[in-house]
């Protein structure tokens, strides 16, 4: 069954196949092994084991390309990413400026007043 290499009853032994190498076990080769549940199937770590009858495949999990067994990070998802990496940094720079700005602000307008307060006591 399912391409098991199996030997007839005799005297000394039972019936029996051998199973080895086809993705069954069983007496006569009749359940199918999940190769995924060991270790992902073998399967890269950004990819999806997928089991089938006698047999198991790799496909890349979303954002990833490849053959199941080596992935990597697809170049489109890896400029989205730097993009955003932009983004975050163009915006903290502009909020610091910002910052500054304001607080150059109320420096000079403090020394303003000062300076004024200095003027009207002198005249």
């Amino acid at each position: 069954m399912n391409n098991g290499i199996c030997i007839d009853k005799t005297e000394t032994k039972a019936a029996h196949c051998d199973c080895s190498g086809i993705g069954f076990n069983g007496n006569v080769c009749e359940n199918d092994i999940n190769e995924c549940s060991t270790n992902n199937g073998g399967c890269h770590k950004d990819a999806n084991c997928i089991n089938t009858s006698g047999s198991f495949s790799c496909e890349c999990k979303m954002g990833y390309s490849g053959d199941g067994f080596s992935c990597n990070l697809s170049k489109n998802e890896k400029s989205e990413s730097n993009q955003a990496v932009g983004i975050g940094v163009g915006v903290t720079f502009g909020l610091l400026a910002l910052i500054i700005f304001v607080l150059l602000i109320l420096f000079f307008l403090r020394k303003k007043v000062t300076f004024l307060s200095t003027f009207k006591k002198i005249n």
